[in-house]
């Protein structure tokens, strides 16, 4: 009999833009290895603890209770004994994130007659890894001249440091471990990058009574990061459970920008896009935009203060182009990865022209004119619109092969399986693109007082629209292609992007009746959601990333287009369908799930390698919830 290994187990906390991957009772790594996989306790991409394992009196403790809340974690631990044998240790165990470190309290209460000693061992240690080098990428990087140093302080607390110079550029990052009780502290060997220490405490505990110890663990990199308010959005008052869980699971992402610390942004999610993304960022606002309106603001401010100013093949930069990722982990600062800020993606600035025309708020619209005004004239000039009639892109070897928000290097193909080839026209980017002019012109109408350009831009809206269904849509199948490549020919995979275009509102209403008809067929709709490509494409494999999984943000647009054609009922089976998945996932959606069909197996079927939290996942949980 071959066994079967069950997936992952990790228990994740996140707030501040601050992550704890590890144990279900707070534990991280091991004892006698210096790194385990991907737990750790991560700030800015960095993971500041690989070990993290607490002791006490040498004894196996069993979890007895346990509340896990936004960012913090309470556990009550009971020493593993035999029935109606005395137990003289009740410990309560808690661990909090802060903006920029990890606070945990024990609360050690002796049960017995006696008065004890507790004694306790923390092996804590280090190897600043950055997130690149622990995904499950393949990706290798030269840290020959990394090192990292570890010195206990005068104070009697603990110092990790760790040293990079790569290419005339330095990073540093540092920990440093306090605690309410002094410790005795021994180091362990270095191993590469790994540094780490045993910390020891007696604390003598009284019967009946309770001793405390606090311990800290917190980033010297710069200043300590803000805190992000509370609350993301509406009353939990009369919310259903799956509203309640995806705002919570929306307000655990939220964290300071990266570039601009006084702006509250949503991450895109766990565990690597814990940082300001533009695709990401704005669907998930445009999502959530009657849940939490307030986000959106901060949002559009982040992208446009870090909006490309340059023409910079290395990163794909543009002048006016919106974008993709912002880094500032070792790795993107040393210029190792590209990813510092990275504009490979050719939707983010059409979705920022449609995004501010959702904000309502004219402050806001006119603090963004000019921003907006770039972003209109990199679609039409480096975007491509005028000189090929469509928003475009280049793969890109370097970084990103494809650039839309399916981004797998096998994402883009014809239901043959032939690859596209030349720069790509996306259909959904024609989508977000008339959408974004069309928004971009009324706000010119009404809060710039600019009539001529906005007569204008309707014009190319108008334009764009007429030109896209002719190169578009396949007669044959009564659908749109996926893309066009740079020979004008259709990249005719049949693909959930067509969902987009009605969420966009590009398609006239006899092409949205037949779109929406066409994501309910079997191949397309699973029962839980939409299919990213139909059974019977090329690529088609349901347990893909993007060639047959069911996303719940790409579902739910497509859900939001269908009632805004007025197809209310179709989007209500959407909606119902997404809603059922979430309860089956304990109502927080993962970034993907298979796309098996009901009939094939009674539960979705998981991704492995999902994220979750998700931010426009959890937006998807919301949209689910006002359709159902």
């Amino acid at each position: 009999m071959t066994a079967i290994a069950p997936p992952s187990a990790a228990s994740v906390l996140v707030a501040h833009g601050a992550m704890m991957r590890g144990a279900a009772d707070g534990s991280v790594g091991r004892a006698d290895a210096p790194a385990q996989g991907t737990e750790g306790f991560y700030v800015a991409d960095t993971r500041l603890l690989s070990r993290w394992i607490l002791e006490i009196n040498d004894a196996t403790f069993w979890e007895v209770g346990s509340v896990r809340e936004r960012g913090r974690r309470e556990t009550a631990l009971s020493p593993a004994a035999r029935r109606n044998q005395t137990h003289a240790l009740f410990v309560r165990r808690t661990q909090e994130l802060d903006a920029g470190g990890l606070t945990e309290t024990l609360r050690i209460r002796n049960l017995g007659r006696e008065p004890i000693t507790a004694r306790l061992v923390l092996r804590a240690g280090t190897d600043f890894a950055d997130q690149f080098t622990v995904r499950t990428d393949g990706q290798v990087f030269d840290l020959s001249a990394a090192a990292s140093s570890m010195d206990v302080l005068d104070d009697g607390s603990l110092a990790f440091g760790y040293s990079h110079t790569f290419r005339g550029r330095t990073f540093e990052a540092g920990v440093r471990l306090t605690a309410s009780v002094p410790s005795a502290v021994r180091s362990e060997p270095a191993e590469g990058r790994f540094v780490g220490a045993e910390l020891t405490w007696e604390l003598p505990v009284a019967a009946g009574e309770t001793q405390s110890l606090t311990i800290s663990a917190v980033s010297t990199r710069g200043e300590a990061p803000r805190k992000v308010p509370a609350a993301v959005g509406s009353s939990a008052e009369g919310l259903t459970g799956l509203a309640r869980q995806s705002l919570t699971d929306l307000e655990s992402l939220l964290m300071p920008c990266p570039v601009k610390p006084e702006l509250t942004i949503p991450a895109a999610g766990l565990p690597w896009f814990l940082t300001l993304f533009g695709r990401d960022s704005l669907l998930a606002c445009m999502l959530t935009r009657k849940e939490s309106p307030q986000l959106l603001g901060d949002v559009l401010r982040a992208l446009a203060a870090t909006q490309g100013t340059v023409h910079d093949p290395a990163r794909v930069e543009q002048p006016g182009k919106i974008v993709h990722e912002v880094r500032v982990s070792e790795l993107a600062q040393l210029g190792a990865v590209p990813y510092g800020r990275y504009y490979g993606a050719v939707d983010s600035t059409p979705l920022f022209l449609m995004a501010l025309g959702h904000a309502g708020d004219a402050a806001l619209i006119g603090e963004l004119e000019q921003p907006a005004r770039a972003a209109v004239e990199w679609i039409l000039g480096d975007g491509g619109l005028t000189e090929t009639g469509f928003v475009r892109y280049t793969p890109d070897p370097a970084g990103l092969l494809h650039q839309g928000w399916k981004d797998s290097f096998d994402a883009v193909a014809g239901a043959d399986g032939r690859e596209p080839s030349g720069a790509i026209a996306l259909a959904e980017v024609q989508g977000y693109a008339w959408r974004g002019l069309r928004e971009c012109a009324r706000l010119a109408a009404e809060y710039w007082g600019d009539q001529a350009w906005a007569d204008t831009l309707y014009g190319l809206a108008d334009d764009l629209k007429l030109r896209f269904r002719a190169a578009f849509w396949m007669d044959g199948q009564n659908f749109p292609a996926l893309a066009v490549d740079g020979d004008g020919r259709q990249v005719d995979a049949l693909a959930s992007n067509a969902g987009h275009l009605l969420w966009a509102g590009i398609l006239d209403a006899d092409d949205a009746r037949a779109v929406t008809s066409r994501l309910l067929k079997d191949d397309f709709f699973t029962g839980w959601g939409i299919r990213t490509l139909a059974e019977g494409q090329h690529y088609y494999h349901p347990m893909s990333y993007h060639n047959g999984s069911v996303w719940p943000h790409d579902t739910m647009l497509a859900a939001e287009g269908m009632a805004a054609y007025g197809f209310s009922a179709e989007a209500g089976t959407v909606a119902v369908g997404m809603r059922d998945a979430a309860a089956h996932f304990g109502n927080t959606l993962p970034e993907l799930f298979g796309g098996f069909a009901r009939a094939d197996f009674p539960v979705p079927v998981q991704y492995h390698h999902a994220g979750s939290p998700q931010a426009w996942a959890a937006a998807a949980g919301l949209a689910a919830v006002r359709h159902a």
